[in-house]
This record gives C-alpha cells, structure tokens and sequence, in this order.
C-alpha cells in the first residue's frame, strides 16, 4: 500500500511549478518533494537556496528523489517565474482592516476553482522558513493564497503548507476532471455518490418486507420500514453498499419467514434474490 505506484501524473489542465524562495532546511526540502509527488506534481524550482540536497531531504523524500534529481536553481525570483502566465504567493502573515495595502487573500479552495481552466504555466511561490516572502516579492505575485489557521498561531511549517495547497488542486481535479484520467484508480474515495432508483426502490421494497415478516404487534412494528430506510439514506450510501445491505434484508426476512410458518419464503425468496 504505501509502495510507489509507477501511474502516469494526473492530467491537470495546466502546468504547475512550485517555487522555494530562500530555503534553508534540508529536511523540509525532502519533504516537500514528497508532498509533490503525493499530490501528481514533480517541477520544483528553487529560488537562491541556503541548503545542499543531501542525504537527509533523499531521506524524507522516500519514494520521490526524481523531485529532488530534476530540481531547477535560479538567482532571483523574477527569473524562476519568467516563464508563468500566473504567479501566485502564499503567506501566512495577514492584514486587518478595511485598508488593507497588499495581502487580499483568496483560499486555498478559491484558487483551485480560479486556476483550473488555465492552460499556461502557474507558480505557487512559498517563502523562506520563519520568515516568508517579503512584501517585494508578494508584490510580484498575480494573486496571494492563505491557508485559514488560528490568529492565536497562524504560521505553519513550510512543507505542511506546500501540503495543504497542493491537496486543494488535487482534490478540485478529482472530483472535477472533465475525462478520464488515467492517473486515477478506483479506489475507496467515493466521487459517485447518486444511488440508482432501481437500487433504492429494491431497497424500500425489502424494508417493507422486513417489517412485515416481524414478528410484533402492528402498533409496534409500524414505519420500521420507513425508519430504517430515513437512516440508511442519511449516510448517502453507494451502490454497492445498498447491495451489500440488500443481501442481508434478504436472508434476515426469509429466516424470519421460515420461523413463522410463512409459506412465502419458499416462493418469494427466488424473486428477491433476482
């Protein structure tokens, strides 16, 4: 499971780099190239480092070192976004008041939905540890994004928010893609979540059954079926899942049959197996 997976990326309609101003903290690196590469993204670029790729960020890479091996160095940060249609900083540090001068943050969220239609090159520029870009280098940025932390410690560690910006794209490209992508599996993440009507009438019409076969009082066995049915709903269930939950209707309703003395179940039980 935690194996990699040689897949193809994911086809995101744009092209993305992510750019490190100022780095200094090896391990941080390593990290983030895994965050990279957990999330389909591979193109690192790195804006006058203060660290050497090393053992440690290899270490904490795992399974994505070909992050670390194809990584771009450049001398300013004009130079590392020359190529972008879109450049968009990261900040941690914000503005309050009506009058704010430079940092108008969208979320994360926002610039998944803004960005996804653009078919250029996009940069996401983080700053330096403990300090973070300068308001020079917001101010050559398109648009600035801020990841919604408590005022009481606002400031992440720079690749835990390298993380969460990046699963936001991920995350708007998995449940928005417009074809398929080979890059995603079916998996155990849910994207359909509409139950077929025949699945759901199956289901109210076992229900039904079922409180039929108890055996109770009327007063007391009255709207079981309609209960179970409100509860089941509730959790927006998949197919499979009401299949899986029909099967066990089935058999509980023709052993409550067969103990009553209900001829039913030797005739019914064909019928709702199909």
């Amino acid at each position: 499971m935690g194996d990699y997976q040689k897949l193809p990326l994911p086809n995101f309609p744009y092209s993305l780099k992510i750019i490190l101003v100022r780095p200094s903290i090896e391990g941080n690196l390593g990290a983030i190239a895994r965050n990279m590469l957990n999330f389909g993204f591979n193109e690192l670029h790195l804006v006058t480092p203060e660290l050497t790729i090393g053992e440690e960020a290899r270490k904490r890479a795992k399974h994505a070192k070909s992050v670390l091996e194809k990584i771009k160095v450049h001398k300013s940060l004009e130079d590392s976004i020359n190529d972008c249609s879109l450049v968009i900083g990261t900040s941690g540090k914000r503005e309050f008041g009506d009058k704010t001068i430079t940092r108008h943050f969208l979320a994360p969220d926002e610039i998944s939905e803004r960005i996804y239609n653009n078919n250029g090159k996009i940069a996401i520029v983080f700053g330096p540890e403990g300090q973070g870009l300068t308001q020079k280098e917001l101010i050559s940025c398109d648009l600035l994004t801020s990841i919604p932390t408590w005022e009481g410690y606002p400031i992440m560690n720079l690749s835990h928010s390298v993380s969460v910006i990046l699963y936001e794209l991920y995350k708007y490209h998995l449940f928005n893609k417009n074809s398929d992508d080979p890059s995603i599996r079916t998996s155990s993440i849910s994207i359909e979540r509409t139950l077929d009507p025949k699945i759901r009438q199956l289901l109210r019409m076992q229900l039904k059954e079922l409180e039929e076969a108890l055996p109770w009082p009327e007063s007391r066995k009255h709207s079981i079926a309609k209960t179970f049915v409100r509860t089941i709903l509730r959790g927006n269930p998949t197919d499979l899942e009401v299949q899986q939950m029909l099967g066990a209707l089935i058999d509980s309703t023709t052993a409550l049959q067969y103990v009553n003395n209900n001829e039913n179940w030797k005739r019914n039980r064909k019928r709702r197996v199909e």
